[in-house]
């Protein structure tokens, strides 16, 4: 329409007009960024039931992310609306979950938070989605199989650490987390010397990072740990692996040298054991995906007491 206008004009002036200077551009101000969402703060609301807290945190969380990180602020945003009675946004969310490739079907059955989504008809198809995720994506990697193992083995793992974890002076209940660790340090030793690290072309990004976990715990093996450290690191330059892992790993077996660690990941007697650098600690965890030492002790409050982190 302005160009037709401009046009007519032209051609009812005996003499050209000037043509008007184009006004200024407009440029518009950036949006000002969203605060980071503190995690530990987004968990620490859906552990005080204020499910709608938690929800809106764990959303922003997931535009802030990417990666793991971000399905999980999905999938944890999700249940916050479940169990804040919304389901039609709690199904909005598993929908995004789907679609960015969630794949963790039998967790989803059982977890206590979408309980009370089951009744509802949108969950059948919901769990039929995820399972074509799941099928379409172990075809894609080296061993399914070899995978679903290791995540067997990081649940029993998880399951006898919860259980110590809340009661630490039950001398059974630490045994039994030992006789676990020994077990699934002997597999893992099975494993590496038939496939190499189990990274995620392998085994999938929750394969390799259940290997990694396995590993973690196997410290009354630091030879072992400190081989597959080396495996790590030519797997990271791969990319087969997270950095993350790499750093929890490193730090494991620095400490367990009476060296310093790197990225601050290990305490000991409600403090992290010594850092190397330490001014720039904050630094390099944020360069790999990790909150600030601050957070990161008031997360370890929150998982191992109070007197977890002072």
């Amino acid at each position: 329409m302005t160009k037709l206008v401009l046009l007519v004009m032209l051609v009812a002036c005996a003499t050209p007009a000037k043509p008007t200077p184009a006004p200024a551009p407009v440029t518009a101000k950036p949006a000002p960024k969203a605060a980071p969402v503190d995690e530990g703060e987004a968990n620490a609301a859906y552990e005080a039931k204020d499910y709608a807290r938690c929800a809106s945190m764990f959303e922003a969380l997931a535009d802030q992310t990417q990666g793991r990180k971000q399905e999980n602020a999905i999938y944890n945003a999700a249940c916050c609306h479940a169990r804040d009675g919304k389901p039609d946004r709690a199904f909005a969310l598993l929908d995004r979950a789907v679609k960015g490739g969630i794949k963790d079907a039998e967790h989803m059955k059982v977890d206590p938070d979408l309980e009370s989504l089951h009744g509802d008809a949108r969950w059948a198809a919901t769990i039929a989605a995820v399972a074509a995720n799941v099928a379409k994506w172990e075809a894609s990697i080296g061993a399914p199989e070899l995978r679903k193992e290791i995540l067997a083995m990081m649940a029993e793992d998880q399951k006898a650490r919860f259980a110590y974890i809340a009661k630490q002076d039950d001398k059974a209940l630490g045994e039994a987390m030992k006789a676990i660790d020994q077990k699934t340090t002997a597999r893992m030793k099975e494993i590496i010397a038939k496939h190499g690290w189990p990274g995620k072309k392998l085994v999938g990004d929750d394969g390799a990072n259940a290997a990694w976990l396995l590993v973690q715990h196997a410290d009354l093996d630091v030879a072992f740990q400190k081989e597959c450290l080396a495996l790590l690191e030519k797997a990271l330059a791969a990319k087969d692996v997270d950095a993350q892992n790499y750093a929890y790993l490193y730090d494991r077996v620095a400490v367990a040298e009476k060296r310093p660690q790197r990225w601050g990941t290990q305490f000991r007697d409600g403090a992290p054991q010594p850092i190397e650098d330490e001014a720039n600690v904050d630094a390099r965890r944020k360069a790999i995906g990790l909150g600030t030492m601050e957070q990161y002790k008031a997360d370890m409050r929150r998982m191992y007491g109070a007197q977890a982190a002072k």
